[in-house]
C-alpha cells in the first residue's frame, strides 16, 4: 500500500479507513466532563455548546471533543468512532495524521523547530518558496508566509494597497475571508461577524454579488479585488464560465490587483493542483494568491503569493521588515507543506482528488441539488440543515452547513477518503433527510 489507502481500500481503523462505531451517546460522558472543563475556561462566544443553566442560552447539543485521528477518522474520549465529512475544515488533504506527512514532520522535530522571522529564514522555508513558485502558474513566485489563511489574506491586501497607492477594496457577497481585524470588514457571510466591530472596520469595502457582471469606477478605482475561487462558507457557489476572464479585464482596465484566495480551493480540492490559471477560472492568473488549508495537512501554515512585479513595490528590506511575524514560515509547517507536495508530485494524490470529488458529485446527485466541484461540494437542504448535522452526528457522521442562511451540507472530506466510507456517509445522509 502506498502514502495513502486506494478509493478501494477496505475498512481498517488503523489506517483510518473505517466506517463509525458508536460506543455510547453522543457526545459520551467522557467527552461531556471534558466539555464541562471547556465551559469554564473558554470564552463561551467559541465553541457553541448547550445551555447548563435555566438562564443561560447555547444550543441543544454539545460538540464532540477529539481525541485521536487517523484518515478520515476521528476518536471521542468514550472511544466512538466518527468519520469526518468536513476534512478538518477542508484541511486535510492527505487525511488526518498522515504517515507520509508525519514522518517529515518528526524529522523537522529532530532538526529545527524554530526560526528567526524575518532576520534568519531557515532552509525549509527557502525551499517551500521555490516549490510554491514552481507549482503556481504564470509569474506567481515571491511569498510572504504567514501562520493562517486570515493572516495571508491581510498580507495580499497590505500589498495591494502599497502597490498601488490606494485603500478601496472590492469584495463579494457571501465571501468569507477570515475574521482578524484586518480582514473582517471583507467577509460578508454572516453580516453578524462584522457588527460588533464597525466603528473600527472601516468603510473602504464595497461588496458586489458574486458571479455576476461587475464594473470599476476609472475616476475612483479600488485597490483591489478580492474573490474566492468558489464560495466556501458562503454555500460552495461556483461563478458561470466567463465571469473570471470578464474580472480580470476589468481589474487590468482601472489598474487594480486580482487577489484570488485559494486556502479553500488551493491543493487539490477541486480536482486541480489550483483553480488560478486552469479552465475553472478561464485560464486567468491572479495578481496575488492566497493558499493556506490542505498546503499542510494539519499545520499552520498559509501564503501570499505574488508576482514579483507587485512584490517588488514594497521595496527591499532595510532590516526592519514592514510585514513579518515571530513564526514567519515556521519550519514545522514548511516540512510538513513540502510532503504534501511530493505527495502530489510523484504519489497520485491529485489523481485520488478527482477520483473521489467524481464520485462524490454523481453520487449527491441522486440527492438533490448540488454545488462546487471536485471534492468541495454542497447539498443543498430543503428544511432545517442544523437539524440534519445533528442527525448525522448520531450516525456517527461529522458534518457541517454553509451558505447564508445555512441551506447548504457542506462537504469537504479528506481527499484520501475510501469509497466504502463515501458510500457510507451518501446512505447516512439519504436516511436523515
Amino acid at each position: 500500500m502506498g502514502p495513502f489507502p486506494a478509493l478501494d481500500a477496505p475498512p481498517d481503523p488503523a489506517l483510518g479507513t473505517a466506517l463509525p462505531e458508536l460506543l455510547t451517546d453522543v457526545p459520551g460522558p467522557e467527552g461531556g466532563r471534558w466539555i464541562d472543563v471547556l465551559a469554564d475556561h473558554e470564552c463561551p462566544a467559541i465553541t457553541a455548546r448547550r445551555a447548563r443553566r435555566a438562564e443561560a442560552t447555547g444550543v441543544g447539543q454539545d460538540p464532540v471533543v477529539w481525541e485521536r485521528a487517523r484518515g478520515s477518522n476521528v476518536w471521542d474520549p468514550d472511544g466512538n468512532r466518527y468519520v469526518d465529512l468536513t476534512g478538518g475544515f477542508g484541511v486535510c488533504s492527505a487525511g488526518h495524521g498522515s504517515p507520509f506527512v508525519m514522518d517529515r514532520v518528526k524529522a523537522q522535530l529532530d532538526q529545527l523547530v524554530h526560526g528567526l522571522g524575518d532576520a534568519f529564514p531557515g532552509r525549509v522555508r527557502i525551499e517551500l518558496s521555490r516549490e510554491l513558485a514552481r507549482l503556481l502558474p504564470g509569474d506567481l513566485s515571491q511569498v510572504i508566509f504567514a501562520s493562517g489563511g486570515a493572516e495571508a489574506v491581510d498580507a495580499a491586501l497590505k500589498t495591494a494597497v502599497i502597490a498601488t497607492g490606494r485603500s478601496r477594496i472590492v469584495a463579494f457577497e457571501g465571501g468569507y475571508h477570515g475574521l482578524t481585524l484586518g480582514v473582517l470588514p471583507m467577509s460578508h457571510y454572516r453580516p453578524g461577524f462584522r457588527a460588533p466591530f464597525e466603528g473600527v472596520t472601516g468603510d473602504f469595502v464595497e461588496f458586489r454579488p458574486y458571479g455576476e457582471p461587475v464594473t470599476l469606477e476609472a475616476s475612483d478605482p479600488p485597490a483591489a479585488v478580492l474573490v474566492e475561487a468558489i464560495q466556501g462558507r458562503g454555500g460552495e457557489r461556483v461563478p458561470p464560465t466567463g465571469w473570471f476572464a470578464a474580472l480580470r479585464a476589468e481589474c487590468d482596465r482601472v489598474g487594480a490587483l486580482l487577489i484570488v484566495d485559494e486556502i479553500f480551493t488551493g491543493f487539490g480540492r477541486t480536482g486541480e493542483l489550483f483553480a488560478s490559471g486552469t479552465e475553472r477560472m478561464d485560464g486567468v492568473v491572479p495578481d496575488l494568491v492566497t493558499l493556506g488549508k490542505g498546503m499542510t495537512s494539519g499545520f499552520p501554515l498559509s501564503a501570499c503569493v505574488g508576482t514579483a512585479a507587485v512584490m517588488a513595490r514594497w521595496g527591499r528590506s532595510d532590516g526592519e521588515s514592514l510585514h513579518t511575524s515571530t513564526f514567519l514560515g515556521h519550519p514545522v509547517g514548511c516540512a510538513a507543506a513540502l510532503a504534501v507536495i511530493d505527495l502530489f508530485d510523484h504519489h497520485h494524490l491529485l489523481e485520488r482528488a478527482r477520483a473521489l470529488g467524481e464520485l462524490m458529485g454523481e453520487t449527491l446527485g441522486r440527492l438533490g441539488t448540488v454545488r462546487g466541484a471536485g471534492a468541495l461540494r454542497g447539498l443543498v437542504i430543503e428544511g432545517d440543515t442544523m437539524a440534519l448535522c445533528r442527525r448525522l452526528l448520531a450516525k456517527g457522521y461529522l458534518v457541517l452547513p454553509s451558505g447564508m442562511e445555512g441551506e447548504v451540507l457542506a462537504l469537504s472530506p479528506a481527499l484520501t477518503m475510501t469509497e466504502v466510507q463515501w458510500m457510507g456517509a451518501v446512505t447516512a445522509i439519504a436516511e436523515s433527510m
